[in-house]
């Protein structure tokens, strides 16, 4: 194999493929990208044998060819040249890199033994701006559970019915759900996409309006093509949690407050929450709701804080406590300068949703309060 290629696209190609190749496994070939040079494209793909990606580029071509290196080590080497240019060639045990200035040898595997991607029949699909595909996931992701012994939460709901695209994700104490509804019907379908693909779409996706992404899904596995990348996963098994029962209907208390201002005062406050590292908790951040507004106030070891805000009641007082990381999580994902947040109870389930729509709703569980 012998090609030239920009430098630039090439870091862009190697920066999308490299998140799906595997770090720790009993596979070293896994650790690698497989580079394949025919009719002036140059395709990379990984493969962790639960997530794969595959991107196209343009490149000069005078041997076709293909091969596999490692992929943390090409990676290595290419963001520390500034060529707009460089020069690949592959002889039967080497790997070479030329720069104006240097010349770079890795060694090789056989590409006979890289587990292609799998080819498979899509049985529903829809295509979909990659902006608000992105804007769907950067809203809901951060609550997707990391949690093993329970796999179902370590992905997120991507249901599509009655032309309304919904992604939803739960982690045991609190859910994201953001809807998406267009005039044109789109294709029913459901399937648990796991947290890790979401992750690698949300850092390819663009902010391009024009620019779409095709979902498409079987029983088993799901596709997203977008421009020259693809991204092929499994699908996690099972059940999802029946979400709506869990999302309150009623409430005794309402208020209504400006979003940065509660973000900004849940962040200076949480400084003072103490983390328990063993349990990911940290000290509580007690808020108090009454008619002259809400004060938040957090004690523990480092030190105490207290702070007031200015918001509208409708309904009783009440006193909570929230994981500041939860609510802090939640709060920068809102894009509307004012929320509403709804509680019952100082144990129950607590609402947040925009004033302007509920297309994205957050439910968090509160933690109880001495």
């Amino acid at each position: 194999m012998r090609i030239k290629c920009n430098l630039k696209e090439l870091i862009n190609g190697l920066n999308i493929v490299s998140k799906t190749s595997a770090s720790k496994t009993t596979m070293p070939i896994l650790e690698g990208v497989l580079i394949e040079a025919s009719n002036e494209k140059l395709k990379l793909t990984t493969n962790d044998l639960q997530i794969g990606c595959e991107h196209t580029m343009n490149c000069k071509i005078d041997e076709e060819g293909k091969t596999v290196v490692d992929i943390k080590m090409l990676n290595e080497i290419i963001r520390k040249i500034e060529d707009e240019e460089v020069e690949i060639n592959v002889d039967e045990n080497t790997f070479i890199l030329k720069s104006i200035n240097g010349i770079f040898k890795l060694p090789i595997m056989n590409p006979i033994d890289y587990p292609k991607l799998p080819v498979f029949d899509v049985e529903s699909s829809l295509t979909i701006s990659q902006s608000i595909f992105k804007d769907m996931v950067r809203k809901t992701i951060f609550s997707v559970s990391n949690d093993e012994n329970r796999p179902i939460y370590n992905g997120a709901l991507v249901k599509s019915e009655n032309g309304v695209l919904t992604i939803v994700a739960v982690d045991g104490f609190r859910l994201s759900l953001k809807k998406y509804a267009n005039g044109n019907e789109l294709n029913d379908f459901k399937a648990i996409i796991p947290g890790k693909v979401l992750s690698e779409l949300l850092k390819i996706l663009t902010e391009n309006e024009e620019d779409t992404i095709k979902i498409g899904v079987n029983r088993n596995q799901a596709l997203f093509e977008m421009g020259n990348s693809v991204i092929v996963s499994r699908i996690i098994e099972g059940e999802f949690l029946n979400y709506k029962s869990i999302i309150p209907e009623v409430s005794e208390t309402k208020i209504k407050i400006k979003t940065k201002n509660l973000l900004d005062s849940f962040e200076r406050v949480a400084l003072f929450a103490k983390e328990n590292k063993e349990k990911d908790k940290k000290s509580p951040v007690k808020m108090s709701v009454g008619l002259d507004g809400i004060v938040l106030s957090c004690v523990s070891d480092t030190g105490d804080a207290k702070e007031n805000l200015e918001s509208t009641l409708e309904g009783k007082e009440i006193e909570i406590g929230f994981n500041p990381r939860y609510m802090i999580d939640a709060l920068r994902a809102i894009d509307e300068p004012e929320i509403f947040m709804e509680f019952t109870t100082s144990i129950s389930p607590v609402l947040i949703k925009s004033t302007i729509s509920e297309n994205f709703i957050y439910v968090v569980l509160p933690i109880k309060i001495n």
